[in-house]
């Protein structure tokens, strides 16, 4: 099914996205940068990196890491070169087989692990957050407008 990152980063996303409600745009402009912010958390919770498919914090993790670490060096030299020794690395030359390259795919989503019903329940909840604030910010009466009840427009 699913895992607890996952859902972590799903709720994240929808509550900066509800939070976004207190940018100082129009309210166009916050609906537009929430469903950004929303988009961008639904990706990286769905997002594998590597050629083991493993969320974006791993990846990063094991780069720095990569990057951090001590390299050990050997002063090495090269091996005394007897004609046994030669004519083995020639006959494994002859008799190697190409190897097929492997198709690489740095960037993977995982819909079968996340699944989209937790996707699906973010994002109807932050609709549902965007329209009761647009229904508490004036748009009763534009829906009452739109819903004239025997021609008069209802005003409560």
């Amino acid at each position: 099914m699913f895992n607890d990152r996952d859902l972590a980063v799903l709720g994240a996303g929808a509550l900066l996205a509800v939070l976004c409600l207190f940018l100082p745009f129009s309210f166009v402009g916050r609906i537009v940068v929430g469903f950004l912010v929303l988009v961008v958390f639904m990706v990286l919770a769905l997002m594998r990196l590597g050629p083991d498919r493993i969320p974006l914090e791993v990846w990063l993790k094991r780069r720095v890491r990569y990057r951090l670490d001590v390299r050990q060096y050997v002063n090495q030299q090269k091996p005394s070169s007897t004609t046994a020794h030669r004519e083995e690395q020639q006959e494994q030359r002859r008799t190697s087989t190409p190897v097929p390259a492997v198709q690489f795919r740095p960037l993977n989503l995982a819909w079968g692990e996340v699944g989209v019903y937790p996707l699906l329940t973010a994002f109807l909840a932050v609709i549902a957050v965007y329209f009761s604030v647009w229904l508490a910010h004036g748009g009763v009466d534009q829906l009452a407008i739109w819903f004239k009840l025997g021609g008069v427009p209802w005003k409560p």
